[in-house]
């Protein structure tokens, strides 16, 4: 018998007084800007826009090393110049560029169609959205844009100000250890957790941090691109497969304990997923899911012929075969007013 697709609001009067939890992918951030967010392979993307030039030096060092992670690339190019120094090569000057010039053109393709302040979302949009993340008791996310983070400080900003009511712990896991600190760091488990890092998170070496506009009054870009001449970079997944990024969360600290909180899922708390199917790079994902003590899962779809395609399918015999047992749902996700839009 094919399943049913419910609505969404079907979804929130069946699991009325449970303790929900969200995890949203990119469609979250494509229902704001379908376009600006519609993202590619970041190394596609700068090479169709002559950022990296095809067949270069540099994009055989891509090839080379078999991934598109620019930050791998970025620390073999700062190696390989170590090394020669020490040989006493006297034709570095290129590579120390194209070094360089890498951590320039991650800043510029990362942030590229992404809006440059928080006051470029407006109000009546933020209170569509934090309308419906406030609906869920704790939320996990694939998407490494700030449109979350920007929605949860400007929910936290309202509750502060007694405007709204809090029914969301907005808790990231950061917070201030030294007040002259630009930052702030992760110090304790958190309730909005970023699976694949964000664009707002670095890892200094000793500890994971967030930077906050709100310590420096610098943009986005020039924190990055500051960091970056550093050697701090930015926590975030975008590319390669399930394997490539399982290998990433299991040895950064901050990802490890986002990965290990979706694991520990409930079993009487119910998971909504809304803007990802958990294929193409994701099963990773889906397996963390299908291992917990998770029974109820609602997954979206557009129309009964997705419930036969690539995501649905697989995720629905993945629940079927799945150790613990799982109660599969599907919602027509077109029912989701995000933005208020």
């Amino acid at each position: 018998m094919e399943p049913k697709i419910l609505l969404y609001d079907d979804v929130i009067k069946n699991t009325e007084g449970k303790d929900r939890i969200l995890l949203l992918g990119n469609g979250f951030s494509m229902a704001y800007d379908n376009k600006r967010f519609s993202y590619t392979s970041l190394l596609s993307s700068a090479i169709e826009t002559g950022i990296i030039k095809r067949n270069s030096a540099l994009h055989e060092a891509f090839i080379l090393f078999k991934t598109e992670d620019f930050e791998t690339i970025i620390k073999a190019l700062e190696n390989a110049e170590r090394i020669l120094q020490a040989y006493n090569y006297k034709s570095i000057a290129e590579i120390k560029k194209d070094a360089g010039d890498l951590k320039t053109y991650l800043v510029k393709v990362i942030t590229n169609n992404h809006p440059d302040k928080c006051t470029d979302v407006s109000n009546k949009e933020y209170l569509a959205a934090i309308k419906f993340i406030s609906q869920y008791n704790r939320i996990f996310t694939l998407n490494y844009d700030l449109l979350l983070y920007w929605t949860t400080m400007k929910y936290k900003e309202l509750v502060e100000t007694k405007k709204i009511k809090e029914t969301l712990d907005i808790s990231d896991g950061f917070a201030s250890i030294d007040k002259n600190e630009e930052y702030v760091r992760f110090v304790s488990e958190p309730n909005i957790l970023y699976l694949h890092g964000g664009l707002h998170i670095f890892d200094k070496g000793d500890s994971i941090v967030k930077n906050t506009y709100s310590r420096t009054d610098i943009p986005l870009k020039e924190q990055t691109l500051s960091n970056l001449k550093k050697n701090i970079y930015p926590v975030f997944i975008s590319e390669g497969t399930s394997e490539q990024k399982l290998y990433k969360v299991m040895h950064n600290a901050y990802l490890n304990v986002c990965y290990r909180r979706l694991e520990k899922l409930s079993k009487t708390k119910p998971l909504i997923i809304f803007g990802s199917k958990l294929t193409s790079g994701d099963e990773h994902i889906r397996d963390a899911i299908m291992g917990s003590n998770c029974e109820t899962i609602y997954f979206p779809v557009a129309s009964k012929k997705q419930l036969k395609e690539k995501g649905a399918a697989e995720f629905l015999h993945a629940a079927e075969h799945a150790k613990k047992p799982k109660t599969v749902y599907f919602y027509d996700y077109r029912t989701v007013n995000v933005w208020g839009k």
